[in-house]
Parts: C-alpha cells; structure tokens; sequence
C-alpha cells in the first residue's frame, strides 16, 4: 500500500521544509501533501520547492484543522492517509511510519498517536470525563485529541470532519461507532509549543460541541442538557499556557 502524508499548515514556513523532507524519508510514501490554512508567509513557495503538493483550504476559516484535513484526505491519492502537525521540532520518519505500520500489517483499519508526556488539560478536564460518561469504551484512549493519526483513505469518505479543533474526537467516535478496527501506537516523545490559555478554551469549547453533538445524535443526552453542559465549559480551570 501506498501512503499520503497530509500536514495541515497556516503560517509556518519554518518548519516546512524540515517536515516535507523527512515525510518523504518515510518507507511507503508515495506522495506529501500541505494544505495551508491562509498564510501570510512562504509556507507555500517552501512546500513547492520540496516537492510537496499543495493545497489551499477550501474554506478559509480558522480555526479550520477539520477543513484541512478533510480536503488533505478528499484529494490524496495513497491507500493510507497520514495526518501530522508540522510543527513537530522532533519529528523522524519512523515518528511517521508507527503511525501506519499497524494498517500496513492489517492489525488496524485507523491508528491514533499517543506520546511519553502526560495527556494535557483539555483532554482530562474536557474530552476523558465525556467520553467515560457517553463512550466509555474510547476512554481507553490516553490522549484522544492527538492530531497524529492515519487510516485507510476510503474510511475519510464516510465520516463528518468537524471544522475545527473538535474533528480529532470527533473521528474517533465516528469510526468506532462504523465499527472500525482502532488501536493507539506510542509514538513517543513529541516536542511541541504549548498553546496559550485563549486556545485552550477555544478548543475545550469545540471539543465538548463535538462529542456532544454525536452523544445527541446516538440517543445519548438531549440538546437542552448538552447545551447545559456548553455552558459551564467557561467556569472550569484551564491555568495557564499548556498542552492539549
């Protein structure tokens, strides 16, 4: 199988390069692929001249991850799809290739990254107590908002990509909920910028929307009692800058 490397991306030529190179180191891939997000920057003239493919958003929203990826996966031309932060200062083409080894050795159909560190604010405050409480088989899951993840491209036509911050949890109940094969592969340590407080809550906002949504679609909780819960997500405690 043939695989596409996909690297959601808006304003962040300094880690292009770097990152396309070692995309293309990786065994099996056939082709990388940056969608940019609206940059202001050389992100795109670098992405070019590394060879990469790229794409400009469909819809110039931010935060637009979800939009990102969803096109990143529409117009990829691999068996498997990759997703990846660019931004990783650390990344190797084995950080990427445990990714999706797993689907090569047809032990997954989707695999979702977790790291050394421990899971972040947002995951344990917002996303684990609501997947325990709706989806406790996915609270298995050390850290369900990891943006690292790969699939077979087929499955990335049959499920809803949130716009923003929410598509990661929201994947993940998708594909469970289709009865995929999941399974999380330690990709060890990830050296990473934390995000600023305003973020945070930005995310923890669309985390909660996205898996609330699904809960009300499955019969889980009604929108009066979601929309409740939305509310409060204002009064809990996310400290300072941190990860997700």
């Amino acid at each position: 199988m043939d695989v596409s490397v996909v690297f959601p991306s808006r304003n962040r030529e300094k880690y292009v390069r770097r990152a396309v190179r070692t995309a293309f180191r990786a065994r099996h891939v056939k082709e990388v692929i940056v969608v940019d997000g609206g940059s202001s920057d050389n992100t795109i003239d670098v992405a070019l001249e590394e060879g990469a493919k790229v794409i400009v958003q469909s819809n110039l929203v931010y935060p637009g991850k979800g939009v990102a990826m969803r096109d990143g996966a529409y117009l990829s031309s691999g068996d498997v799809v990759v997703f990846v932060d660019i931004d990783i200062a650390n990344l190797t083409p084995q950080f990427i290739e445990k990714l999706y080894m797993p689907i090569m050795q047809g032990e997954a159909e989707f695999v979702k990254g977790c790291f050394e560190r421990a899971a972040g604010r947002v995951t344990e405050l917002v996303a684990k107590p609501l997947l325990r409480m709706f989806y406790p088989e996915l609270a298995k899951f050390k850290q369900p908002l990891s943006g690292e993840v790969a699939g077979l491209r087929k499955l990335f036509y049959r499920v809803e990509f949130e716009i923003g911050w929410g598509v990661d949890v929201g994947l993940l109940i998708d594909l469970y909920k289709m009865g995929v094969r999941i399974v999380e592969a330690d990709l060890g340590f990830k050296e990473h910028d934390m995000k600023p407080l305003h973020a945070l809550t930005d995310m923890a906002y669309q985390v909660a929307e996205a898996i609330l949504k699904r809960a009300i679609r499955d019969g889980k909780i009604d929108e009066i009692q979601a929309r409740e819960y939305i509310s409060t997500i204002g009064k809990i405690d996310l400290g300072g800058a941190g990860f997700v």
